[in-house]
């Protein structure tokens, strides 16, 4: 039965409402029920004093927009290949998708919101394209974050005993062997497209459509979606680092990477629903920053509290701008 215009609209504003509604509760109860909270608070204030404190903010601050830019646009560039759409568009799909992935498991809600934001592409061929960006977001993290592994066990672990020092031989062949296959797969080296569709059968042409939607998509495209993916990496990494120090802990870039990569690398190893994610992000830092804090007094509360700032920033800020924007989002729509 088709559903009248009429009705399309009234549902669409409903459930606007109801996305809305959902990320303004779910920010709220982050920011008010965690049990840091108050230690957030107080931390924040110990710090406004510092001149160098403030300045660190405002450079994070300003990396928040040139972080979802680059995703904006490495997004706009794939979608290219079923709508042209401009900078400023992508932009605010992004945003508004991150208003609907605070309150969805994994984050799924903003690979949606951005597919709904788009008015003539199929929605199967989009969320392919889409999909293509995402894997080269985690294929980004999963390199970083084995290459961190590698310096990260012989810094922390004694490697004194030959066992261990196999061990940890073991584990860099892998993760090199490893590396080197995705990136190969992510890049569509000759014979894997082939070998993807004999797992197609002859009659699933839809299917076969949306295949040939990646297939276009030239390596060198990919590869520069790659290469954003990573600039991507490094500014909100860079972020992490300068809330770090903003907060009062000393520590160099380079050690600051391989823990931060080290805390991604392992974020994404856990299935997490929103609903805990800021915790599982805290728990997971403290772990490994405290690594290279062990024994100085306070280092939990001022890891967490820059966990926290981090997220606010990319998160908790980059969401209450797109409930500005929820209006673009159409829930029921005609399929091109």
């Amino acid at each position: 039965m088709a559903i009248s215009a009429k009705l399309k609209k009234t549902i669409n504003y409903a459930l606007r409402i109801v996305i809305a509604a959902a990320a303004l509760w779910f920010i709220y109860k982050q920011l008010t029920d965690a049990d840091n909270w108050q230690s957030f608070k107080d931390t924040v204030t110990s710090r406004l004093n510092s001149t160098s404190f403030r300045f660190q903010v405002f450079i994070v601050l300003l990396l928040m927009p040139v972080n979802w830019g680059i995703e904006s646009y490495k997004w706009r560039m794939l979608i290219a290949y079923v709508e042209r759409i401009t900078f400023k568009h992508a932009m605010l799909s992004v945003f508004t998708g991150i208003t609907m992935s605070l309150f969805t498991p994994n984050r799924i809600g903003e690979f949606f919101a951005r597919l709904l934001t788009l008015k003539k592409a199929p929605l199967m061929k989009g969320a392919f394209l889409t999909i293509t960006g995402s894997i080269s977001q985690l294929l980004t993290t999963l390199l970083f974050g084995m290459l961190a592994l590698c310096i990260f066990i012989p810094s922390y672990y004694s490697l004194s005993e030959t066992r261990n020092y196999l061990i940890w031989l073991l584990v860099c062949i892998t993760c090199g062997f490893a590396g080197i296959t995705m990136v190969m797969m992510y890049l569509r080296v000759p014979g894997i497209y082939r070998l993807t569709t004999v797992f197609v059968k002859p009659g699933w042409e839809k299917i076969r459509g949306y295949l040939r939607v990646i297939r276009r998509l030239k390596r060198r495209l990919l590869l520069k979606v790659l290469l954003l993916s990573i600039s991507r990496y490094l500014v909100f990494s860079t972020q992490f680092f300068l809330m770090l120090l903003a907060f009062g802990l000393p520590i160099d870039w380079f050690n600051a990477f391989i823990l931060i990569s080290m805390t991604y690398f392992t974020m994404t190893a856990i299935p997490t629903i929103a609903l805990v994610d800021l915790g599982i992000r805290g728990s997971v830092s403290i772990y490994f920053l405290g690594l290279y804090f062990n024994g100085v007094a306070g280092a939990s509360v001022s890891i967490l509290a820059a966990t926290t700032a981090v997220w606010i920033v990319n998160m908790a800020l980059p969401a209450i701008i797109g409930l500005m924007f929820i209006y673009r989002i159409n829930i029921i729509r005609k399929e091109a």
